[in-house]
């Protein structure tokens, strides 16, 4: 049976247990990278798609050739597959045959083990023995699980990207053509534990490629080689390689649309006004052949003179794809006519470029008072009622406290004024006010609350589990305006958030007569 009918088979199968690649760039990679499709199971043809060794070899001596792959349920850590591939050697009338995996195609053609009649090829011919590829990637990253007899013998990783030929990488080292080779990813490692262990090992190779412009820059085709060694005909029998999740990481990069507005004037109430951040990410972010946490792409505000030292966050999106941040200017952003937007990602980090053009930020009326607060100690807490308010109105702040720590009271020119965490007053002037919070964790005599929940990003249910009872929880937006609240009753329990929208909040949560806050971030 064809191997491209049994990829029909499987293809859906898999791409639903697998899910979507985390990596936004669609640039080549290998087929079947994580060896979860095979062909021919249950006999000694056995091979996984795409994918070959002697089975499928060429040469005189191909007739001769024992199968030296076979799929295996030992899998790398964190794997979403439930596959990987099983490379060993053979003793084959005397000779030491080494195991050995090839995107391309093993021809067999001597029986010296680094004859220059064996070697691994493309074959253009045969789009099942070739992969195109049309330019070169940063690095290769693979797991390997190398288990050795000799605590010295080392496994090899060869990949070559080279031009319009049935290009060979022969058995001694050397390449045919070798004015067609454009870029390699050469490596060796050792063994990750011995071949009688009980312990299956796996580390995470990263292999960076060399390119040698002034042979070849005419990149039409990749071809990779694993081998159970380094050198051809060397190693013991006992030997085994495993090999899992093949990946191709190309250089990532960000870039910042253009920001078409670049004049708002605040209205008298409200959030703010909404501002739309497009943005471009490139290249490999977060490699899905390791556990990384979801990328986040924040676009941020500068201060009135463009500096992003202590930035506003203008709204955030959790992805890996080049898009348009919906975000919003708060309504407590001074005026200024200097001020800058950019975007930074957290998986892989990077900072844009700003966006090159002043912006002009204003308030539809003078006559109104700003009230300001500082914090004194960054990241202890957050305030809400802050903003722009007329002659006369009633402002409320209220300090919320996050994880250990607590509220002392309200400042403005050192003096005290309040020491609840609520502070009420008629606006007559602008006032700038400092809230002050204290870390208690390490205070005598008092026990930090145990309140967890989970999952954080969260897209439709958030649980809740504690050692106290949660007497209440809270949400609060970006702005600290209250969205959601809700009253709990025992130690486990859970709310439905799909009315809220997507973005970042506050939870405030009672345990116990103790007030624990933490940031949680909705899909």
């Amino acid at each position: 049976m064809s191997k491209k009918y049994y990829f029909l088979i499987f293809g859906l199968m898999l791409f639903a247990f697998m899910g979507l690649k985390a990596q936004t760039d669609n640039r080549q990679q290998f087929n079947n990278n994580g060896f979860e499709l095979w062909v021919n199971e249950g006999n000694a043809s056995v091979e996984p798609v795409h994918w070959h060794s002697f089975k499928t070899a060429t040469g005189s001596f191909s007739g001769m050739m024992a199968q030296q792959i076979e799929p295996s349920s030992i899998v790398r850590p964190g794997s979403v597959g439930v596959r990987s591939v099983r490379i060993y050697p053979r003793n084959i009338l005397g000779v030491t045959a080494n195991g050995n995996i090839t995107s391309g195609r093993i021809n067999a053609g001597s029986m010296t083990p680094s004859g220059s009649g064996n070697y691994n090829y493309t074959q253009r011919n045969d789009s099942d023995f070739c992969t195109s590829i049309s330019s070169v990637p940063d690095s290769l990253t693979v797991w390997v699980c190398f288990r050795a007899n000799n605590a010295g013998t080392e496994g090899r990783i060869i990949t070559a990207i080279h031009g319009d030929a049935d290009f060979q990488c022969l058995g001694n080292g050397n390449y045919y053509p070798s004015d067609m080779l454009c870029a390699l990813a050469n490596t060796t490692f050792t063994r990750t534990s011995p071949s009688k262990s009980k312990d299956y090992v796996w580390t995470r190779v990263s292999v960076p490629f060399v390119e040698y412009p002034d042979i070849c820059t005419n990149y039409r085709y990749i071809l990779i080689t694993f081998s159970t060694n380094k050198d051809a005909g060397s190693g013991s029998t006992s030997d085994e390689l495993f090999v899992d999740d093949v990946l191709l990481i190309y250089n990532p990069g960000l870039g910042l649309g253009p920001v078409e507005q670049t004049e708002y004037e605040l209205p008298l109430n409200g959030a703010g006004l909404s501002v739309e951040v497009p943005y471009t990410l490139t290249g490999t972010m977060s490699p899905d052949n390791i556990n990384a946490d979801p990328n986040v792409v924040i676009a941020q505000l500068s201060d009135a003179n463009g500096s992003f030292n202590n930035p506003v966050e203008l709204g955030r999106l959790v992805t890996n794809e080049s898009g348009v941040i919906q975000g919003l200017i708060p309504n407590t952003i001074p005026d200024g006519n200097g001020y800058r937007i950019r975007v930074v990602t957290t998986n892989y980090p990077m900072t844009s470029e700003d966006n090159g053009e002043n912006i002009v930020i204003s308030h539809e009326n003078e006559e109104l008072y700003n009230i300001s607060v500082t914090i004194n100690i960054e990241g202890a807490g957050t305030v809400s009622g802050t903003g722009y308010y007329n002659m006369g109105d009633q402002v409320t702040l209220t300090a919320n406290p996050l994880n250990y720590y607590r509220f002392s009271g309200w400042l403005e020119n050192t003096d005290t004024i309040s020491k609840d965490l609520q502070y009420s007053f008629i606006v007559e002037r602008d006032r700038q006010l400092t809230a002050a919070f204290y870390e208690y964790q390490s205070l005598e005599g008092i026990d930090m609350p145990i309140v967890d929940f989970f999952p954080n990003p969260v897209k439709d249910v958030l649980y809740f589990s504690s050692a106290q009872q949660i007497n209440h929880v809270t949400f609060y937006s970006a702005d600290g305006k209250e969205v959601f609240s809700r009253q709990l009753d025992s130690h486990n329990k859970f709310v439905n958030l799909e009315s809220l929208c997507q973005g970042t909040y506050i939870i405030r949560m009672t345990a116990d007569n103790q007030v624990i806050t933490k940031r949680i971030i909705i899909l």
